[in-house]
């Protein structure tokens, strides 16, 4: 039997994917909203992880180099309705086996967990070779992320979902100041004046994200 946990907070997800995942009758899924996450890995010990990068009480990104320092050899596929060109790379340097976007039928999750269990690794096609060769304009999306780190990423991110400095510290478990920090360092390392054009600059008009 192959043990799943699946951590993402939208219950119809979780329901739907569970009941396709174990439709086959070798696999197990065991669900998670991402509250006590190292706890529930700790005790349930899965084979492989299903995670959702956007949680209401984490951020996947940042729990992820977390997961995998305790868990080293734990796979773990992203599930996630953000670009993979933002973040596929990211998550494969912080120990992901696979990124999956919720824009795929879910019928397709089925396999790809299959493949890496046995030991495959599954990204969108190109997407690695493209964020990898980061080029050095100054308004191209790659090169203005690679300046980033993960918490700061996570932090635009939130901004751009019109969250509240408050409101992301709560998210992130950071203070208020902290945030503006990491705000104002984003804003430096890309010459932007504010907010508004800093995320025009990153994700550009009609991005995926804002679906």
């Amino acid at each position: 039997m192959i043990s799943i946990l699946l951590v993402d907070d939208h219950p119809a997800i979780c329901f739907a994917l569970k009941v396709l995942l174990e439709k086959q009758g070798d696999i197990v899924v065991s669900t998670s909203s991402g509250e006590n996450l190292l706890a529930q890995l700790h005790q349930q010990r899965p084979e492989l992880l299903i995670l959702d990068l956007e949680l209401r009480h984490a951020d996947g990104l940042d729990l992820l180099p977390r997961i995998k320092h305790h868990f080293p050899d734990l796979k773990i596929i992203i599930f996630t309705s953000q670009p993979a060109g933002i973040y596929a790379l990211r998550t494969l340097q912080a120990g992901a086996q696979g990124f999956v976007n919720k824009n795929m039928p879910l019928e397709n999750v089925e396999p790809l967990c299959r493949l890496i269990v046995a030991g495959y690794q599954c990204f969108p096609e190109g997407t690695l070779f493209r964020a990898a060769i980061v080029s050095e304009k100054r308004d191209d999306p790659a090169a203005l992320l690679s300046r980033f780190s993960d918490r700061e990423i996570a932090v635009l991110n939130y901004l751009k979902q019109g969250k509240s400095n408050k409101e992301i510290a709560d998210l992130l478990m950071l203070s208020n100041k902290t945030i503006s920090t990491y705000k104002a360092r984003m804003l430096q390392k890309c010459g932007c004046d504010d907010l508004s054009q800093l995320i025009a600059l990153v994700f550009g008009e009609g991005d995926d994200a804002n679906r």
